[in-house]
């Protein structure tokens, strides 16, 4: 019987409230993982190797769970065992130690820089000879290396001297703030990575007497032609007065003993490998719990399966509200620090899925939940060309969300990006989401599901293009705008064409791998192939990263479009090989019931596989 308007099911509220607490927890602090990750000092290449082994991990993991709760039929207590465990694994991460830039032994290379609107400089200081610490000609002619050009990567924080910090000009003009046109923007508050030839800057000496600072005696240089994010600039101005700490890294790293033999840098640092082992049982916990609240909600709602998309909803503005709010938690509280405070999301992280437990043990389940083996029949599509063709291309499209998932909101942070940003950056890019979700179907059906995967794979394109240009991180905020058409049309189109143009009786096994090579296979590569390219110091560096998985993407869409043109196309159908009677069944039946459904909690909680509507688990 219908509900009165405006009255509240009761029998569902546990749904709605378990999708809502658990969503609202990972839109807390799943998102920054990797910005923590780079607090960390973690580098890109080991951001890379962690993010990029995780979705196998979790691909596999997921269905062991799955059947090992079918077994013994307590869905509810895995569930609840596996979000308890998530909540304290991830709050076990912050028991990782701050990965140590210098050894011991390393010897450290500081300068201090000082910005203003009309010029920046290098004050370089000599400190004692048996220390650990040296200014940068000092440690030139301990090694005998004046005169040499070096390419220095200068890695900045504001100094506690500085009164009111602004922010801070990358610019290829001559002359005043005033007088310049700002190609970079950083906000000032959190670090400023450049490179320069140290040998430049020594050459250009300012002749006007020694200075000092804290009892040493220090020499000023001008600082000009700097390079940020690969771009070549002229020099650096900033909005107010501010002081800078500068760390140099060299290449080759300049070496000197320093209470002993300094050590080589161990790519694997151990602060990695206490991450990767926390982090590999945290997504070894949290792999099968998506999974198992769909299950659970399916049996709950049971012949009423068409009202799932309302109660996943609810954990899509969990996910919204709390990602938002946490972001400007951590503004607030790390105001008066040149770090955020990340703390704070572990912490609400762990209440959440606290609150998600309690909700869960008053559930009252079935015994007809049964997880379905959609890996089944893997060897038997390779004799279907076309769908071989569609599963090559969700594995690019997942190495291209592996890209922006890993690495945007590290590229944000090095363009000077607060929380508030990166809160932001997720409304920009749920809002449009939820709305295409309502419109996926007609569209699809409107313009055939091809042209919707050529379309999300062009706005791909778009987008790894504009973050390689934007100045600022405020820039990138209409740029995310896309992400409606790269994930919520383009999951759509590929959910409903899975459905078209799989074989009887392997809909499971297509949906699966659809699923598995967007957030699995694909995403791992593309975080491994990035954590490679990302440093500018080993790989392209960011900005060149981005533009070529810009022509990356116009690759795929090209051959892609051209194999389905030549092989697959219906000569009689502008549209797909599928006849509109096809394609408006599968849509009607994808979108009505499916397609939105999945879409409202695919990203989000990182859903790997999909599976038919009689196969919740």
């Amino acid at each position: 019987m219908a509900l009165p308007c405006g009255e509240v099911n009761r029998q569902l509220l546990p749904v709605k409230l378990m999708y809502f607490f658990f969503m609202a927890g990972v839109g807390t602090l799943l998102p920054f993982i990797p910005v923590y990750m780079r607090q960390l000092g973690l580098s890109a290449e080991e951001t890379g190797i962690i993010y990029g082994v995780m979705p196998f991990v979790a691909f596999f993991v997921r269905p062991l769970i799955g059947v090992l709760a079918d077994k013994i039929q307590r869905h509810k207590a895995v569930l609840i065992v596996c979000v308890l465990l998530t909540g304290v694994m991830y709050d076990l991460l912050l028991l990782t130690p701050a990965k140590q830039t210098l050894d011991n032994s390393a010897l450290a290379i500081t300068v201090h820089m000082q910005c203003s609107q009309a010029d920046s400089f290098i004050r370089d200081c000599n400190f004692a000879d048996d220390g650990c610490e040296m200014g940068l000609k000092q440690a030139l002619v301990a090694n005998n290396l004046t005169g040499i050009s070096r390419k220095c990567e200068f890695q900045c924080s504001v100094s506690r001297m500085s009164i009111k910090a602004g922010s801070t000009c990358f610019t290829a003009d001559v002359g005043t703030l005033s007088e310049a046109t700002c190609d970079s923007v950083v906000n000032t508050g959190h670090d400023v990575m450049f490179q320069s030839d140290v040998k430049g800057i020594l050459d250009n000496e300012i002749h006007v007497g020694n200075s000092s600072y804290s009892g040493h005696t220090c020499t000023d240089y001008d600082l000009k032609n700097l390079t940020f994010n690969g771009t070549n600039y002229w020099q650096l101005l900033c909005e107010s007065e501010t002081v800078f700490n500068c760390n140099l890294h060299c290449t080759p790293e300049i070496s000197q003993k320093c209470m002993g033999t300094i050590s080589s840098d161990d790519k694997l640092s151990e602060t990695f490998w206490i991450f990767f082992v926390i982090f590999l049982f945290c997504n070894i916990v949290f792999a099968p719990v998506i999974s198992l609240i769909d299950a659970i909600a399916y049996d709950i709602l049971g012949e009423k399966r068409g009202l799932w998309g309302r109660q996943r909803l609810w954990g899509t503005l969990g996910f919204i509200f709390f990602a938002v709010a946490s972001t400007f938690i951590m503004d607030a509280i790390s105001q008066k620090s040149n770090n955020v405070d990340y703390s704070v999301s572990f912490y609400i992280f762990l209440a959440l899925t606290i609150c998600t437990c309690v909700v869960g043990y008053f559930l009252k389940l079935s015994e007809n939940i049964h997880c379905g083996q959609f890996l089944k029949n893997i060897l038997g599509l390779l004799k279907y060309p076309k769908v071989v063709v569609f599963l090559i291309a969700m594995a690019c499209y997942g190495i291209m969300n592996g890209v922006i998932e890993a690495f945007l909101f590290w590229y944000l942070m090095m363009l000077g990006a607060s929380q508030k940003i990166l809160g932001l950056c997720i409304v920009f890019q749920c809002g449009p989401e939820i709305i295409m979700l309502q419109f996926a179907g007609k569209i699809i059906k409107r313009i055939g599901h091809i042209s919707c995967l050529h379309i999300a794979c062009l706005g791909y394109a778009i987008r790894f293009f504009c973050y390689s240009i934007i100045p600022g991180p405020w820039y990138v905020l209409p740029v995310e705008l896309l992400h409606c058409l790269t994930f919520a049309l383009m999951y759509a189109a590929a959910s409903s064409y899975a459905s078209v143009i799989t074989p009887e009786g392997m809909s499971a096994t297509v949906q699966g791998l659809v699923g598995g090579l967007l957030y699995g296979f694909g995403k791992g590569i593309g975080s491994l192939v990035t954590g490679q390219l990302f440093d500018a110091r080993t790989g392209l560096g960011p900005v060149w990263t981005f533009r070529v998985y810009g022509f990356f993407a116009i690759a795929v869409l090209l051959v892609y479009g051209a194999v389905h043109f030549a092989f697959f196309r219906d000569a009689s159908s502008d549209k797909d090989i599928v006849s509109d009677e096809q394609a408006g069944k599968a849509i009607s039946e994808e979108s009505a019931e499916g397609v939105a459904e999945k879409l409202l909690g695919a990203e989000e909680g990182a859903v790997l596989e999909q599976r038919d509507r009689t196969e919740p688990c």
